[in-house]
């Protein structure tokens, strides 16, 4: 358990890291295509706690299992965040823009958001099922190239609405303005406690979209055996 834990810790920080840094989806897709070849071996190279709760709900892994992979790749994201935070600076033109966005409801246009994360995880723990844990894909080579697809066609797809089909992404970019801000030396700033503003405020709505991944990963667990309950 501690090598596919450690390759999890690994994989879900690149991941989080090219998500915040990187200025396209083809880094991203092309990062994780590399990711998930290296980690399936070990740990299947889940990287996403709602892909972890697909394999648990798809019956590949247990409850331990689980909450330790979850654990780690939430670990995972916030080291990400913070170097990631390191690397880029604190953004004060965006932190304004947020500060202005204060007085709005944190989940105004939640609605069109929650359908996009629902979708996109829907589709990306999907194709991860079938490549990943179908019988009649069993063997195959090209899984990781299939799992990067659809994260490059879905940030296509959906890129208007800024879906990221992952908690640890999720709460990666979340910390991300607070991180920045500390490593600027701004602790204890006006633009520092503006940061932990704009967190407790929309802390609510990206738990909220946590919740619609899992749901969406759920979903897909649910969906495949439906269509597979032969494929145990």
């Amino acid at each position: 358990m501690r090598n596919k834990l450690l390759i999890e810790a690994v994989g879900t920080f690149f991941l989080c890291l090219a998500a915040l840094v990187a200025t396209n989806a083809l880094t991203v897709a092309a990062l994780l295509c590399a990711l998930i070849y290296m980690g399936a071996p070990v740990s299947l190279a889940h990287y996403n706690p709602a892909v972890s709760l697909a394999f648990r709900l798809r019956g590949r892994s247990g409850t331990r299992a689980l909450w330790s992979y979850v654990g780690v790749q939430l670990v995972a994201a916030l080291l990400a965040s913070a170097v990631a935070g390191f690397l880029l600076g604190h953004d004060s033109d965006h932190a304004k823009l947020a500060v202005d966005a204060l007085s709005e409801s944190a989940f105004d246009g939640f609605g069109v958001t929650a359908v996009a994360e629902l979708l996109g995880t829907f589709a990306l723990a999907f194709v991860i099922l079938m490549v990943g844990t179908s019988r009649l894909t069993a063997g195959n080579s090209y899984y990781g190239l299939a799992i990067a697809a659809v994260v490059l066609g879905l940030s296509g797809t959906l890129g208007e609405f800024s879906p990221t089909m992952n908690p640890a992404v999720s709460l990666a970019n979340t910390l991300l303005g607070l991180f920045a801000a500390l490593f600027d030396g701004l602790f204890g700033t006006k633009s520092f406690a503006t940061e932990w503003v704009i967190l407790a405020k929309i802390t609510p709505r990206i738990l909220a979209a946590m919740v619609v991944q899992c749901v969406g990963a759920a979903l897909a667990a649910w969906f495949f055996r439906r269509m597979f309950p032969e494929d145990r």
